[in-house]
């Protein structure tokens, strides 16, 4: 009798918990934000994530619209008044892993940057980014629902005497 006793106590106390531990996998995302432009055109995504058990991994994903305007350079440091001008528009995206502490939350940041371009620059020119701006800035997870930062457009225009 006295072993069925602790064998149920034990069955008891190891289903409290696992109860316990599947009640704290809920990730949720306590704030994000955006901040830049940085001098390479990218923009800085942070964010944090609570919810979570301790040391348990996650992949994050930071996503924009992304328009950049990229231009070639003379040696002079003008923008030819030429056809050698082009601007990309897309989504752009930036991925990592992180593990949550002790805590059961994830504190991170990740860098998204501007769309690429195929535009090539003749001999003597070097191809620069213009301009860039993001906007529809927002951070996802799985299991977590979407964090949008504050509206609004993130830019920076590098070279304001290009045409």
């Amino acid at each position: 009798m006295k072993k069925l006793s602790i064998l149920i106590l034990t069955m008891l106390a190891l289903s409290g918990f696992m109860a316990t531990t599947v009640r704290a996998q809920s990730p949720h995302f306590l704030g994000c934000s955006a901040s830049g432009v940085n001098s390479d055109g990218s923009l800085d995504v942070s964010f944090r994530i609570a919810g979570l058990g301790s040391n348990q991994s996650l992949t994050v994903t930071a996503s924009a619209d992304a328009n950049a305007t990229y231009g070639c350079l003379n040696h002079g440091q003008q923008c030819p008044n030429a056809a050698n001008k082009v601007s990309v528009s897309d989504r752009v995206t930036a991925q990592g892993t992180f593990t949550s502490g002790k805590n059961g939350s994830i504190r991170g940041s990740l860098t998204v940057d501007p769309p690429a371009t195929t535009l090539t620059c003749p001999g003597g020119q070097t191809l620069v980014l213009v301009s860039v701006s993001y906007t529809n800035v927002s951070v996802s997870a799985p299991g977590a629902a979407d964090c949008n930062t504050s509206p609004g457009t993130f830019a920076a225009n590098f070279f304001p005497n290009c045409p």
